[in-house]
C-alpha cells in the first residue's frame, strides 16, 4: 500500500490548519481553522464519491472564526456541534456551543444550563456517545484540563462526570474516539510531559483504565489525528517533544478479541493490545477496503445508508 493524494475538484476550502471535520455518511465536512493569516468560521463539504468539494448555504448565523475546536457529530447524523477553540485576539479562549441541524442546513447557539460550564478551552477533546457529548482535556493559555465535562443534548445541560480510580491527568492535544460506550484517549501533552499512552473512559462504569501496550512504543506526541478501522486504531503525525512535526503512521492493534465495532465493543483485553508501525505497507489489504476514502464505503454501509435516507442534507447536495 502507498499513499496518494487524492485530486479533487469544486470550491476547494483552501490552505488550513486546526480545524475540525467529521464524517457523515460518504461526505467529510470541515469546518473553521486558519488559513496562515487569520481564523475563519466557513463550512466545506468534500463528496467522497464524486470528489468534489462544495460549500453549501447555511441559514442562521455561524460560529465566531476559530481554530483548534471540536466537530462532533450527534442525533444519529443528523447534528454538527462545535464546542470551543480558540478564537479572534490574543488569549480569546471559548466554550461556546454550536449546532448545525443538517435537515435544515441551520446553525443555532443553544442556551446552555447547568450548575458545572466547562471552562474556556482549545486543543480538547469531544466525543458524543448517545444524546451525550463528553469533553476531556484541553488548555488555557499555560493551564491545562483533565475534568470530564458532559453536555446532555436533549437538555442542554452541563455537569460534570465523576470518574473512578486513576486518570489521565491534565493534557491536551491529545486524540479522542469512541467505540460504543467507551472512549480512547491517545497522547497529548500536559504540564511538560509528552504522551504516548492510550487510555479507555469507559461512561458506563465511569472508570478509566489505561491500556498496557507491547511492540514498539511510539514517541510522545500532540496535535496528531486518528481514526478507527474495525479492530484498529490508526495515528498519523502530530508534534514530538521538540514540537518538529513527524510524518509517520502508527496502528494500535486491539487484539482479535474485539467485534467489528464502531457501535459496540467489549471490554478491552489489555496484554492483547500492541503497536506497530507501518512504514511502507501503511495498512492491511483487509482494512483498506473498509476504509478507503477513495470509493467513498468507509466500512459503514448500513450506517451510511440508513442516515442518507432520512437527511435531506445527504440526499441532495451535490445532485
Amino acid at each position: 500500500m502507498a499513499w496518494s493524494s487524492l485530486a479533487t475538484k469544486g470550491q476547494r476550502p483552501g490552505t488550513r490548519d486546526s480545524h475540525g471535520a467529521a464524517l457523515i455518511g460518504h461526505r467529510m465536512l470541515v469546518f473553521g481553522g486558519t488559513n496562515g493569516n487569520k481564523k475563519v468560521n466557513d463550512l466545506h463539504v468534500l463528496d467522497l464519491r464524486t470528489k468534489e468539494w462544495s460549500r453549501p448555504p447555511c441559514k442562521g448565523t455561524p460560529p465566531s472564526p476559530r481554530e483548534s475546536h471540536t466537530v462532533t457529530t450527534a442525533a444519529g447524523g443528523d447534528k454538527l456541534v462545535v464546542f470551543g477553540g480558540s478564537g479572534e485576539g490574543e488569549g480569546n479562549y471559548l466554550n461556546d456551543v454550536h449546532v448545525l441541524d443538517l435537515p435544515t442546513m441551520t446553525w443555532t447557539s443553544p442556551q446552555v444550563a447547568g450548575e458545572v460550564v466547562p471552562a474556556p478551552r482549545d486543543s480538547h477533546g469531544a466525543v458524543t456517545v448517545g444524546n451525550r457529548l463528553f469533553v476531556y482535556g484541553g488548555d488555557c493559555g499555560d493551564r491545562y484540563h483533565g475534568e470530564v465535562d458532559v453536555l446532555d443534548m436533549d437538555t442542554m445541560a452541563w455537569s460534570r462526570f465523576s470518574v473512578k480510580g486513576a486518570s489521565p491527568g491534565v493534557r491536551a492535544g491529545h486524540a479522542a474516539l469512541g467505540i460504543g460506550s467507551k472512549i480512547y484517549v491517545i497522547g497529548g501533552v500536559g504540564d511538560k510531559q509528552y504522551y504516548s499512552d492510550a487510555w479507555i473512559l469507559d461512561v458506563v462504569d465511569r472508570s478509566w483504565t489505561q491500556l498496557e501496550t507491547c511492540g514498539q512504543q511510539p514517541q510522545g506526541r500532540f496535535s496528531h489525528s486518528a481514526v478507527i478501522m474495525n479492530t484498529d486504531i490508526a495515528i498519523y503525525g502530530g508534534c514530538g517533544e521538540d514540537e518538529r512535526p513527524l510524518n509517520e503512521l502508527l496502528v494500535l492493534q486491539l487484539g482479535s478479541g474485539h467485534p467489528n465495532g464502531r457501535y459496540n465493543i467489549s471490554m478491552c483485553k489489555i496484554l492483547s493490545n500492541h503497536w506497530s508501525e507501518e512504514k511502507r505497507k501503511l495498512l492491511r489489504a483487509q482494512h483498506h477496503k473498509d476504509a478507503s476514502a477513495s470509493n467513498g464505503e468507509l466500512g459503514h454501509k448500513p450506517r451510511e445508508a440508513e442516515i442518507e435516507q432520512r437527511n435531506p442534507f445527504l440526499r441532495g447536495l451535490g445532485k
